[in-house]
């Protein structure tokens, strides 16, 4: 017996070669190296059980991985792949990134540490993922101390006031508000008011930022770069300015190096653009260009009321203006959400807690600072802070902030700042005068599974109890009735009714009137009764809604009836379609597969709210979902694709409550199919079927008909197995599986190697699309032939292009 025929007899249950480990089901594969493993936990993420190892399991050997690449010395690369994923919207959701991130900007070297906190602005868009990031480095505080120090006896408190915030942490956030624009922040400040337990006025109370120096670095930066352009000739301006930037730190500050002073370079996505928003030119990006251009208009007016005495209006001057508006717009901003005052007003005086308390104690209990919501028939909105009272003041326990005297005028951005106040806080639509009854609940007996089986003589007595209590139960009907007449809510006067309804009408005009005026998302609304109101939901569609918010509350607003309405159901579909706009809000296509599965269900995975799906949303999902994919061009080349259907397939995928990894498999199939004329498609377990897919098959088809297949073992080598016993010719085998294959007596890459030799076909390759963030992979590293990707990727049809024809 030969070599290669002994190499075909080794089961998969048994070692090939020394290279292979154990999977979790057993059998024997390839470890995929480190960097390949970080980029599947990066896009796949472990927050959700694989079928053999638990979700803390999970993220405890990827968060081992990161920590091997940080000793080993590729930080900087770690934190490039973390930013370049982000940034190309690969991956369904941000956290696994923002993990990774603060690993390397807690635990890293200096170089690591810098190179993370630096790509802080370009990963951690919104301020929603800002704390999340600011958490993670709060848990990794006790790490980092043990790291560097060697000291693990530390206590936890001092460990976290040592490390958390340290000068380079003050200086990131600090630069995370102060290189946005003031509309970027105001934006941000009222649409993401707190996570993971942190707030706006925590982070800025931390970090100290100053809009002025932040301003006069950048102003000397700016004249330095301009004397070296000049110095240097037109053809070396921009070495000029690079080689300028670090010599003006050196001489602003004396006491920053080089390598503390990171320079932050502002980009689109920094400034409004974000993945969670949804800021491709709807509510975020109109109404920050908005109030872009309202205080351009207002600067342009200074240098003219400036200049008013004589001489010209020049572009220094109202460059000028527009500086000293942003650095006031921005010290505005942030004396409004740490101490809740408008400009002209005074910061309110600081007690101590002690005296705080006693002072409560001592009031009567009905005084408060809050904003009194406006009459029930009164005009609600606001076009000036002097037409309503001033806000309430932050919720702090060391201020104590009477109601000042509001400012008589206010910038465009402070008035968006103030009625977006209104807009959560003082706004209220009234309750209902009756409440409707909840369903009473069903007693043990009478639920469904609810009561357990009795049996013996603890049965006899339960019956003759049972007996005993109807008796007694007949005889007492007729006064439980008559108590349950007497306790029912009476009947509301019609006057009573008529105010009602007019104050909710006069709230819901009110609110409907800001969300058209500053285009305020449903995150800005703080009423929940609001929230149940199809007219704004309407207001919400009408003036460009975020597309990721469009997507998850789909459901709610087929339950509230909006999408009943032509006009809604219209503008639903559209955005749903815009290839454009899936683009530039960075919609993974899983978020519109996840999101297809569960409107379809009619029922949310938490909650109670349950809806009948409509058939034109589902089916400008389906073509959304294929949209967000990054197609190219048909390679034409001769595609045979296996797709996965073992038991371990039918665990919920990473990030998803209602897909499973066969449905996400049979999602990522189906763009194949539908990007490649030549394809052939297979389904396999522990046994193979063909599993023949149309180009303009439903996708819910193609889910049900792979959830139909019956489950086995896994056996990843059936599909190069069949196609060379049917002779059948092809370019590169596709495989999409969770690599915890251990069914069968021919290993994946032997019987891929065999089909080459049978066929004549050398250059025969192998694409693993892996669906778990497990280390394992059945494709080869030392083969040139054979590449692993993360199979949720959303550049799977490009990667897979640029493999079969040789570009990478």
């Amino acid at each position: 017996m030969d070599a290669d025929a002994a190499a075909r007899d080794v089961p998969q249950s048994e070692p090939l070669n020394d290279a292979q480990v154990m999977n979790n089901a057993g059998g024997y594969v390839f470890k995929i190296d480190d960097m390949d493993r970080l980029r599947r936990f990066i896009i796949l993420g472990a927050d959700a059980n694989n079928y053999y190892v638990s979700r803390d399991g999970m993220e405890l050997q990827n968060a081992e991985c990161v920590l091997r690449l940080l000793a080993a010395g590729q930080g900087e690369r770690v934190v490039d792949e973390v930013k370049c994923i982000s940034q190309e919207g690969r991956a369904p959701r941000q956290s696994p990134g923002i993990f990774v991130l603060a690993i390397c900007a807690r635990l890293g070297d200096a170089a690591t540490r810098r190179a993370a906190l630096a790509a802080v602005p370009a990963v951690c868009r919104t301020a929603s993922t800002l704390f999340e990031w600011v958490q993670r480095c709060k848990e990794l505080g006790e790490a980092a101390r043990a790291v560097r120090t060697g000291d693990d006896a530390a206590e936890p408190r001092a460990v976290l006031d040592w490390v958390s915030w340290g000068r380079a942490m003050r200086r990131t956030v600090s630069r995370w508000y102060l290189d946005r624009s003031p509309a970027a922040v105001a934006y941000q400040a009222t649409k993401y008011s707190q996570r993971n337990g942190w707030s706006h006025a925590d982070l800025l109370r931390l970090a100290h930022p100053d809009p002025e120096l932040h301003a006069a670095k950048r102003q000397k930066r700016e004249q330095a770069a301009a004397e070296a352009a000049a110095a240097t000739g037109a053809a070396e301006a921009e070495v000029g300015a690079e080689a300028a930037a670090p010599k003006v730190v050196e001489a602003a500050g004396g006491q920053e190096s080089d390598d503390e002073w990171v320079v932050l370079q502002p980009s689109a996505a920094a400034v409004g653009d974000d993945d969670e928003d949804g800021a491709e030119g709807g509510a975020a990006a109109t109404e920050q260009g908005a109030l872009a251009a309202a205080a351009a208009e207002a600067a342009a007016a200074v240098a003219a009321a400036a200049a008013s005495g004589g001489g010209e209006v020049n572009s220094a001057a109202v460059a000028a203006a527009a500086e000293a508006l942003r650095v006031a717009d921005m010290k505005a901003i942030f004396a409004f959400l740490t101490h809740g005052t408008l400009p002209g007003q005074a910061k309110p005086a600081r007690r101590s807690k002690a005296a705080a308390a006693a002072s409560a104690a001592a009031a009567d209990g009905t005084e408060s600072n809050a904003v009194e919501a406006p009459a029930a028939g009164g005009d609600m909105e606001v076009t000036t802070a002097s037409a309503a009272p001033a806000p309430a003041p932050a919720a702090d326990a060391d201020a104590d902030a009477p109601a000042p005297t509001p400012a008589p005028e206010l910038s465009p951005v402070m008035q968006y700042l103030f009625d977006a106040h209104r807009l959560r806080k003082v706004i209220r639509a009234p309750p209902p005068l009756i409440k409707e009854p909840k369903p009473a609940s069903a007693g043990p007996s009478g639920a469904r599974g609810g009561g357990k089986r009795r049996r013996g003589r603890g049965a006899a007595a339960v019956a003759a109890a049972s007996s005993s209590g109807d008796e007694r139960a007949a005889a007492g009907d007729d006064s439980k009735s008559a108590a349950e007449e007497e306790q029912r809510p009476q009947q509301p006067s019609p006057d009573a009714v008529a105010a009602n309804a007019t104050e909710h009408a006069a709230a819901v005009e009110a609110a409907v009137a800001l969300i058209r005026r500053h285009r305020f998302g449903h995150e800005h609304v703080g009423d929940t009764g609001l929230l149940r109101c199809p007219e704004v939901w309407s207001a919400f569609l009408e003036v460009g809604m975020p597309l990721t918010a469009l997507v998850r509350n789909l459901g709610r607003m087929t339950q509230l009836g909006v999408t009943q309405r032509a006009d809604c159901l219209a503008r639903i579909t559209c955005r749903l379609t815009d290839p454009r706009a899936l683009a530039a809000a960075r919609v993974h296509p899983m978020t519109l597969l996840e999101a297809l599965c569960t409107y379809r269900n009619g029922q949310g995975a938490r909650g109670v709210a349950r809806w009948e799906a409509v058939p034109a949303v589902c089916e400008a999902l389906e073509a959304g979902f294929y949209l967000a994919f990054k197609n190219v061009e048909p390679t034409g080349r001769r595609y045979v694709v296996g797709l996965d259907v073992s038991g371990s397939m039918c665990c919920q995928c990473a990030g998803m409550t209602s897909v499973q990894c066969r449905q996400a498999a049979a999602a990522v199939l189906m763009s194949l199919v539908r990007s490649e004329p030549w394809l052939k498609t297979l389904a396999f377990s522990h046994e193979l079927v063909e599993f023949n897919v149309g180009a303009d098959e439903k996708l819910e088809s193609v889910v049900q008909r792979a959830g139909a297949i019956p489950m086995g073992g896994t056996d990843c080598a059936l599909p190069m197995l069949y196609a060379t016993e049917r002779r059948l010719a092809a370019d590169v085998f596709v495989i999409l599986t969770d690599n915890e294959t251990w069914f069968g007596g021919t290993h994946p890459t032997e019987a891929l190697r065999r089909y080459r030799s049978a066929l004549g076909l050398p250059n025969a390759k192998l694409v693993v699309l892996g669906l778990s963030s497990s280390g394992f992979s059945i494709a080869d590293p030392e083969d040139p032939g054979m590449m692993d990707v993360a199979g949720l990727d959303s550049a799977v049809p490009r990667l897979i292009a640029d493999f079969v024809c040789g570009r990478v």
